[in-house]
């Protein structure tokens, strides 16, 4: 545990080192996820927003500004983790391969570590964002003190467990901007970030429900913005959970692969 932490750690200070060379960093990680919150919170202007409306099926009007940042919050923490495990694809060239199977440190931990490192440079600052503007939006519900935590918590490792699992994809990847192209759009466009699911026509219903960020969202909102019990969300955690461990023993399988193709082949370059 203590040489993970430290690993950990360790990890987080390289990557900080190697992305945040120029302090218009820090700028342009504000300013690009609230243009996109705005501009999602003003399309919805030309239309009806009246509780006749559509959308007030699904989520009423007053809910709106908090059910975008919520849906952007968990967006950025995913997002961050898809531009991290396509950089890997770009890294696999120049020996993070061999630094995988080399290393002392455990496979699981070098993945989750990089994605945990990757997520904590890539949201604290839009995070700090939401937080000042859920107070004066306000809407919020929460289902009790500890349900601002639990949310967090619950962002916190899908994503990483994400994130270690689309790094593990990269590295099979030959054309790493066609698994970018599958994997950020569509996930911003059917897991609920603008729209709720439920709104979706069937076919985009099963494309929504292939991306963990769309049960991630459905906790967090009913943590948030419902107020709903630890009861009522259990059949919902315990689907998240599968979600996840479904894609932990993935992850561990396509370690595997990768390893048994290395000795195989003694080629640590997985095209």
């Amino acid at each position: 545990m203590k040489q993970l932490s430290s690993y950990l750690w360790a990890e987080i200070k390289k990557e900080h080192r190697h992305s945040f060379h120029s302090k218009m960093i820090y700028f342009s990680l504000l300013v690009w996820p609230v243009i996109m919150f705005v501009t999602a919170y003003y399309s919805f202007a030309p239309f009806r927003m009246g509780p006749d409306s559509p959308l007030a099926r699904f989520v009423a009007a007053d809910q709106l500004p908090l059910f975008l940042l919520t849906g952007y919050l968990g967006y950025i923490f995913y997002w961050c983790l898809v531009q991290s495990a396509w950089q890997m694809s770009f890294e696999r060239q120049a020996g993070t391969m061999e630094m995988i199977f080399i290393s002392p440190v455990n496979r699981l931990a070098f993945l989750y570590g990089r994605s945990l490192s990757s997520l904590v440079e890539g949201v604290w600052l839009f995070f700090c964002f939401v937080l000042l503007a859920l107070i004066f939006v306000g809407g919020i519900h929460p289902s009790g003190w500890w349900a601002p935590l639990l949310a967090f918590v619950i962002l916190i490792v899908s994503a990483v467990i994400w994130g270690g699992f689309l790094s593990v994809l990269f590295l099979f990847s030959r054309d790493a901007s066609f698994l970018y192209t599958v994997l950020d759009e569509p996930m911003l466009i059917f897991s609920g970030v603008r729209l709720p699911p439920l709104a979706f026509p069937l076919w985009a219903k099963a494309i929504s429900f292939c991306f963990p960020l769309t049960y991630a969202l459905q906790l967090v909102r009913g943590l948030l913005m419902e107020g709903e019990t630890l009861l009522s969300l259990a059949p919902k955690i315990g689907l998240l959970a599968t979600v996840l461990l479904v894609l932990v023993i993935a992850t561990i399988l396509l370690l595997k692969q990768a390893e048994k193709h290395m000795k195989e082949t003694g080629n640590m370059v997985m095209y």
